[in-house]
């Protein structure tokens, strides 16, 4: 008896969506096991493992070269057992307890605990539930409002707290607003870096001669995106590919200038 070829989740809507015959289906929002696995293989095997799993699965290549990429350059290891008396029960057992979640896109756990200067934050007065909000768009065709310009205006008005969130920061003007912000007018300044781009940041702090001792009121951290772990333990982390700036918690500035 044969057997039914099985076909991925998105090759099959595929499929539906260029057939003028296949009537519309309700949205599926469920996990793709198929794309999973395929990551999984990437991550373990890589492009060779992540091609066979695509054809066992009947499922289309879903990443972008770029993506798959990427995906193998930050592949980190998992956490190995300390080895421990005992023999090998001993050491099955040191190693479940240090096994990672798999099976799952995103851990729950965090791996790191929230600065404590946000939890003084989190009980800071919040004018801005109390007034009304407007939102403002503005293009970068606009000669007339340059978009960095408004960043540092934004900055500059700024005189209790100013949290940055960038992806990449090497824009050394806008860092001297900062430190004029935090040296001179007292604001507390909080910068999330993504971890990738923290090298970049470092190699601007040191050519313009910046130390420790120019940021004693401000806080510089590094976070990463979401986490995916396979179940062989090897995981990666995404990018934060973000900008915003909160100024005094009244103002937000999203979006990007180049």
């Amino acid at each position: 008896m044969s057997r039914s070829r099985h076909v991925g989740k998105i090759r099959k809507r595929l499929e539906d969506v260029k057939s003028r015959w296949v009537r519309p289906a309700r949205t599926d929002f469920s996990d793709n096991e198929s794309a999973r696995l395929a990551t999984d293989a990437l991550l373990d095997g890589g492009p060779e493992a992540y091609w066979q799993a695509l054809s066992q699965e009947g499922e289309v290549d879903f990443l972008s070269s770029v993506e798959a990429q990427y995906i193998q350059a930050q592949a980190k290891e998992p956490p190995c057992a300390p080895e421990t008396p005992g023999g090998a029960e001993a050491g099955a057992k040191g190693l479940d307890s240090c096994s990672l979640q798999s099976g799952t896109y995103f851990p729950v756990a965090s791996e790191g605990s929230a600065p404590t200067l946000l939890h003084t934050w989190a009980s800071a007065e919040k004018p801005y539930l109390k007034e009304k909000s407007s939102a403002t768009v503005y293009f970068q065709t606009d000669k007339h409002s340059n978009i960095r310009d408004l960043i540092r205006r934004c900055i500059a008005r700024t005189s209790q707290v100013l949290a940055i969130l960038m992806d990449v920061f090497t824009d050394v003007e806008i860092f001297c607003d900062i430190l004029e912000a935090a040296n001179k007018r007292g604001v507390f300044v909080c910068v999330l870096l993504d971890q990738g781009g923290v090298k970049l940041f470092q190699e601007m702090c040191d050519k313009v001669q910046i130390s420790d001792s120019h940021l004693k009121n401000i806080s510089i951290r590094s976070v990463e995106a979401e986490v995916y772990c396979a179940k062989s333990g090897r995981k990666f982390a995404g990018q934060v590919q973000e900008k915003f700036i909160i100024s005094d918690w009244r103002y937000v500035l999203s979006g990007s200038y180049r």
